[in-house]
């Protein structure tokens, strides 16, 4: 297992922290690739199953890789106690969502509705991505904290293997929000992180969007209604209402009414583009987000920015601040139109795209006279009217756009150069805030239609067998195969997506042609096997065929069950595996030092609820899984319901290798219905009678009731049923 040595006389320092951990950026030795390290805290890591749960779960998600996720490449022990595990990622260059929000905020900087569309768009399918490749698995983690905003204005999502481990933890609702800003739906017992969980999370972050700023502490779940009918759209600098359609969807997504909320992503992004259509006054435009990030960028260099925050350690003082940004007085430029070119134009230098003038800046050099400079960014924060952004969009590379790659130099003024060098976050930012600030300026000049020559492109021709194939460039939709697609140079991720995904990266020169052809079987698909050991190194056999050593994954499987053993010189365990088509299949097997057969077994629990499941006072897990893995022989074993009052005891015998079931009877519980002047009761779909009905036999758990009366209408209540005491619901038809 590799692992991650810490060089304590040199502490690196974090490039972001929440209740999750640190994160700091390093490189790989052999490829020289930055890699971002997320050290987990050991409050996390000190609860057993936590562990297991994260490597399951990276185990399982090893082959799935999409543009918009940054992809986790292992989960590492360490040599430090204070952070024992971490994950290692690919980094991703950009700021993270919450940290831009924040920035805006005390900037006064707002945040166009469509420039928050445009991020909400990208964010939608994405998660809709990972649900439809793994069905039974979740992001479980989304917020802003988790969701990096490249400098091209691309939305991508981090840390997607944590949902399962921090499941473990058993945390409420108020405890996840407050320490990890987790938004979960509202349920009778703990959270769970499913689909609907992460549902609930891209409505946090659409809602945090409109506002303009993360959420407080004290904010969510009980001001959630509140905020977003609060919540304005902007729209060109001007405020209005939040329409209906826009204010619904977000109340779905966010859960606050369980009948209409929507139960998966794939749901939601239905319904967003249903109301993108029916309302034309909002577009997802990437120039709005373009010139945002341009007045972050700015506010970062400003040094009043700094002085509004706490001090810290590694923040700078003022003095090195002003010594870092001064710039000396530039010429005064001449402005003429450019003749058309035929080659591409050098990109503007970064003193003609920012009015240093506008910046309050100590002048260093007071008998130097005044300089001219060029703005070409807007200096108002109004977008242009729609109909100057339909005149512009012909000539507007649009920011999420794989045609129109970031390559802006970044020309240092004379006076920083010679400033020293500090290791610190505040150094970092600037000069992530230079990069940010020239990509915005360079597209804000686009937009407000400055000429422009066409870069050298090079071209990508897609077939397949059979044609029809949808086909996706940097996740972008680009039509079915066959497709001749125009890119600029460079490297770009090729996906087709017919059964199980096909993600083939590749690079393109500029003037060059790149073939690429796809056979899809017509046959049944294939199946995955993500097998992994503990301790690693156990042979790997599958049908009495040797396929490897573990940890492996096997991408040629038939759909079916398949035996499957892992074999060390102390010890054999044999399991049965079931895969299915397009799907992958993980086995997690610990290997006991003295056995000399199956050690392990597994236990599949049948219930209409969430159950936990205890053994002499330990928590084993939940139901929410399909099979718990325990050790073969007798157990007897505790299911638990706190929340419906639900304790029953069943021993079970374990089969080596083998999975024994256990069905639940359900329990029935006590209802007592009436109303106001009389009512036609259903519950769930099923007529029960008129009121009044007392002490009606309802099985326990969550249950929808509808009271209807031929003049007053009808009322929905939802209700959760216990063993603990009877439940007793009265309404008043007449009441509005």
């Amino acid at each position: 297992m590799a692992t991650i040595s810490a060089t304590p006389d040199q502490p690196e320092a974090p490039l972001f922290s929440d209740g999750l951990g640190d994160r700091v950026v390093t490189a790989d030795g052999a490829t020289g690739e930055l890699l971002q390290v997320l050290h987990l805290r050991p409050m996390l890591t000190s609860v057993p199953s936590f562990e297991f749960a994260l490597r399951e779960r990276a185990a399982r998600l090893a082959n799935f890789r999409h543009a918009s996720y940054a992809r986790v490449r292992r989960v590492d022990r360490t040599m430090t106690a204070s952070a024992p595990l971490a994950i290692v990622s690919d980094h991703v260059e950009g700021v993270r969502l919450s940290e831009l929000l924040r920035v805006g905020e005390e900037h006064r900087l707002q945040l166009d509705t469509n420039a928050a569309l445009y991020l909400i768009r990208q964010l939608v399918p994405a998660v809709a991505l990972l649900h439809e490749n793994a069905r039974d698995a979740a992001h479980g983690l989304i917020a802003p904290e988790r969701i990096v905003v490249t400098p091209q204005g691309r939305l991508v999502l981090v840390e997607h293997v944590l949902g399962a481990a921090i499941e473990q933890l058993h945390y409420g609702r108020d405890r996840l929000w407050q320490e990890f800003r987790i938004a979960m739906p509202a349920t009778a017992g703990l959270p769970r992180f499913d689909h609907r969980a992460d549902v609930a999370g891209i409505g946090i972050v659409a809602l945090a969007l409109l506002l303009g700023r993360p959420l407080a502490h004290d904010e969510y779940p009980y001001q959630v209604t509140a905020l977003l009918n609060q919540a304005p759209a902007r729209l060109g600098g001007a405020t209005q209402p939040l329409s209906p359609g826009l204010r619904g969807w977000i109340s779905r997504a966010l859960q606050l009414e369980v009948r209409r909320a929507f139960a998966s992503a794939s749901e939601a992004a239905t319904a967003l583009e249903e109301v993108l259509a029916a309302e034309p006054q909002y577009v997802a435009a990437p120039v709005a987000l373009e010139m945002f990030l341009s007045r972050y960028g700015t506010a970062l260099l400003e040094p009043s920015a700094a002085s509004t925050r706490a001090p810290a350690a590694d923040v700078l003082p003022p003095a090195v601040l002003e010594a870092q940004i001064l710039v000396e007085p530039l010429p005064a430029p001449v402005v003429a139109v450019p003749e058309p070119l035929l080659t591409p134009m050098a990109p503007p230098k970064l003193e003609e795209l920012i009015d240093l003038s506008a910046l309050d800046i100590p002048d260093q050099t007071p008998d130097a006279a005044p300089s001219a400079a060029v703005n070409l960014a807007p200096e108002s924060d109004e977008l242009l009217p729609a109909s100057v952004e339909a005149e512009a969009r012909d000539d507007a590379q649009p920011l999420f756009n794989p045609d129109a790659p970031f390559t802006v130099p970044m020309p240092l003024p004379q006076a920083a150069k010679a400033a020293p060098r500090f290791r610190s976050r505040t150094a970092a930012a600037m000069a992530a805030a230079l990069i940010v600030i020239a990509g915005g300026a360079l597209a804000a000049a686009v937009y407000l239609g400055g000429e422009s020559a066409t870069p050298a492109l090079g071209t990508l021709n897609v077939t397949s067998n059979p044609s029809g194939v949808p086909v996706y460039v940097d996740g972008v939709d680009r039509g079915v195969t066959p497709a001749r697609i125009t890119l600029a140079p460079g490297s770009h991720i090729l996906e087709l997506r017919r059964g199980v995904p096909r993600v083939i990266p590749f690079t393109l020169s500029a003037g060059a042609e790149v073939s690429q052809y796809l056979e899809f079987a017509e046959a049944p698909l294939l199946g995955h096997l993500a097998v992994q050991s503990e301790p690693a190194g156990a042979r790997v056999f599958v049908d009495g065929i040797e396929r490897g050593v573990a940890p492996l994954t096997l991408d040629d499987l038939t759909p079916g069950e398949h035996d499957v053993m892992l074999q060390t010189e102390q010890a054999v365990s044999r399991h049965r595996v079931t895969v299915a088509a397009g799907g992958t299949a993980s086995l997690v097997v610990p290997i006991a030092g003295a056995a000399s057969g199956p050690v392990s077994g597994w236990v599949a629990i049948k219930a209409p609820f969430r159950i936990e499941i205890h053994e002499q006072g330990r928590l084993l897990g939940t139901n929410d899984a399909e099979r718990l893995m325990l050790s073969a022989g007798r157990h007897e074993l505790e299911f638990v319901n706190a929340s419906l009052a639900y304790k029953v005891t069943r021993v079970v015998q374990v089969p080596p290798g083998r999975t024994a079931s256990i069905e639940l009877e359900l329990p029935r519980g006590v209802v007592s219905l009436n109303a106001s002047p009389w009512a036609e009761v259903w519950i769930n779909g099923e007529r029960v009678g008129d009121t009044p009905i007392g002490n009606l036999s309802v099985p326990i758990g969550a249950h929808e009731l509808v009271f209807r009366h031929p003049q007053f209408g009808e009322k929905r209540h939802a209700i959760s049923v216990t063993l603990g005491a009877p439940v007793r619901v009265s309404v008043d038809m007449k009441q509005e």
